[in-house]
């Protein structure tokens, strides 16, 4: 069955199409046109549809394919600063992060690479201030469990209880939001998928102007703490890969820090 269409009107003939995906057939003076082949052989890259100059390609399984504004192109000094850019936030201001602002970034993040295009990734998104409270509240009492059933964790958290014995609240650092991607366990490529899903979250989350901070402690109190597990929630067989705490920044920055340089191995 067809899932490929060409508008024989706007065609150019150029195929294109065709050096991007095996399933298109294309001979030189002719239509481009899919094979016979069933949809379970496509992978839906969208690459033939992408890369259509005229739009004349269409793939009925995507509905949403926008056309990229060269207004918008990003030079590589901009990416630049960007990456360079990013910072650990861990002071936020005393604001909520509303539903559609996440949303707008969730809507950019989706698009990280996935194995397998398998697009499968799922987010969990905890705004609701009376959860985070909740969350917090179950994270300082792991905090404690863990410094006095582990003595290597012990000298390490001892700041941090000491902050919370003084009421000040350590386990998200004061963030009004958290973010964490999750998938099944038996997917093998479940953790690569769910970090670079966070890392893109992260990056547009800051040109968005909001702050994030990798939720280490979230992440394992959610994998190893049954309180903490109970209130996540996560569906049977799913595991929490990566965990963002996301607010809004109470402090800029203007230089960029020295970082190590990148160790090479050429070949």
């Amino acid at each position: 069955m067809a899932f490929l269409a060409i508008d024989k009107e706007t065609c150019t003939k150029c195929g294109l199409c065709a050096t991007q995906c095996s399933i298109v057939y294309f001979r030189e003076g002719s239509f481009p046109r899919q094979l016979p082949v069933g949809e379970d052989a496509c992978m839906q890259c969208g690459h033939c549809v992408a890369i259509c100059p005229t739009g004349s390609l269409t793939h009925k399984a995507m509905t949403e394919t926008p056309q990229l504004e060269k207004s918008l192109d990003v030079t590589f000094e901009q990416c630049a600063q960007l990456i360079r850019g990013r910072r650990s936030i861990r002071n936020f201001q005393d604001r909520e992060v509303s539903r559609d602002v996440i949303e707008s970034v969730l809507d950019v993040a989706r698009y990280s690479p996935t194995g397998h295009n398998f697009q499968d990734l799922k987010w969990l998104v905890i705004n609701s201030q009376d959860k985070i409270k909740e969350i917090k509240a179950i994270g300082a009492e792991w905090l404690r469990y863990r410094a006095q059933t582990s003595p290597e964790f012990a000298e390490m958290f001892a700041p941090m209880i000491k902050k919370l014995d003084a009421g000040e609240e350590t386990f998200l650092q004061g963030a009004p939001a958290a973010v964490l991607t999750y998938n099944s366990k038996h997917n093998l490529v479940s953790n690569a998928d769910c970090v670079i899903a966070m890392s893109y979250f992260n990056l547009a989350a800051d040109a968005a102007g909001l702050g994030c901070c990798w939720a280490g402690l979230l992440m394992n109190a959610a994998a190893t703490y049954p309180d903490m597990i109970e209130a996540i929630g996560l569906p049977e067989g799913a595991t929490a890969y990566a965990a963002l705490m996301v607010g809004y920044p109470v402090y800029r920055y203007t230089w960029v820090p020295a970082r190590r340089s990148a160790q090479v191995t050429w070949m």
